[in-house]
């Protein structure tokens, strides 16, 4: 390894990001596992009180060890490793029972302002965005499939669109499932990784460098992949999700989330919701189903 890249393994870690951690609220485990992440992989060295906060931070938010691959202290290490070749062909992705972060964490909110504000003006007006919106869920364990709903297993990757809400819901219905609501897509779309801005990581992808979203459909789709290995979240169709007791719905209203492929990114943050009337039928919205979990995957 040549001493260039070196300096790069073991640099020091931002000025900015030993400033925030100097001051970062102790009762905030977004903001100190978030924090402790991006110090980690500048080979940052803990103190044992900041070393103990990490640990007792990682212990409140994923308090249960879940079956497949895990970490120290009962952290469930995300299987995906962003690597899309570690996620074998399924119709169904099991999420283990915990509890989960939802919503924006405090360094996403800038830069989903930012996203937000290269929208069109009509879409910056349909659904005020909730950029405050942050919080811990306990979710139950849940299966969800891996691909979009689709017409019929005769034409895969085809995704069942032109469907209203309520016909979408009875259709997981029928099937023995439901729509997923808003909480648990958001969990398929970025597992324990709250931090994570789109289903297909931290960034937009290299292909689609200088480019708008719908600019670059066909470069997202091939690489929109979530950690827990569900495909199409950030490109395909926009989905139909039902509502959460966490976040309001107003009358007549529902929400999709994910935004398609000709979207701009910013539909693509997985915080980010759109109103649209429940009675919508589009080529443009379709929609995945969940289904319970008997016995639970974490015991």
């Amino acid at each position: 390894m040549t001493p260039f890249l070196l300096a790069i393994l073991f640099a020091a870690p931002p000025a900015h990001y030993l400033e925030q951690w100097k001051t970062v609220r102790r009762d905030d485990c977004g903001e100190v596992l978030f924090l402790a992440g991006r110090l980690k992989k500048h080979q940052h060295k803990f103190n044992d009180k900041d070393q103990a906060l990490v640990l007792a931070c990682e212990k409140r938010v994923f308090p249960v060890k879940a079956t497949g691959e895990a970490g120290p202290n009962h952290v469930f290490l995300v299987p995906a490793r962003d690597h899309l070749t570690h996620h074998p062909a399924r119709r169904l992705a099991t999420i283990p029972a915990g509890v989960w972060y939802v919503g924006y964490v405090p360094f996403l909110v800038d830069f989903a302002r930012r996203q937000h504000a290269l929208l069109p003006e009509a879409e910056q007006a349909g659904t005020p965005p909730d950029f405050a919106f942050g919080r811990y869920v306990r979710k139950e364990a849940f299966a969800i499939e891996t691909r979009e709903h689709e017409v019929s297993e005769r034409t895969p990757g085809r995704p069942r669109v032109m469907v209203s809400f309520d016909e979408a819901r009875e259709v997981c219905r029928k099937a023995g499932g439901d729509l997923p609501d808003e909480e648990q897509w958001e969990i398929a779309a970025r597992g324990a990784s709250y931090y994570r801005p789109f289903p297909f990581g931290e960034a937009i992808p290299v292909p689609c460098f200088g480019k708008s979203g719908p600019q670059c459909a066909d470069g997202k789709a091939l690489l929109d992949v979530s950690p827990w290995g569900l495909w199409g979240m950030g490109s395909g169709v926009a989905e139909w999700v039902r509502p959460a007791a966490s976040r309001s719905v107003p009358a007549s209203m529902a929400v999709t989330k994910g935004g398609s492929s000709g979207d701009h990114f910013f539909w693509n943050i997985v915080p980010a919701r759109r109103l649209v009337p429940a009675q919508t039928r589009s080529g443009a919205i379709g929609f995945r189903c969940v289904f319970p979990v008997t016995p639970p995957s974490v015991p």
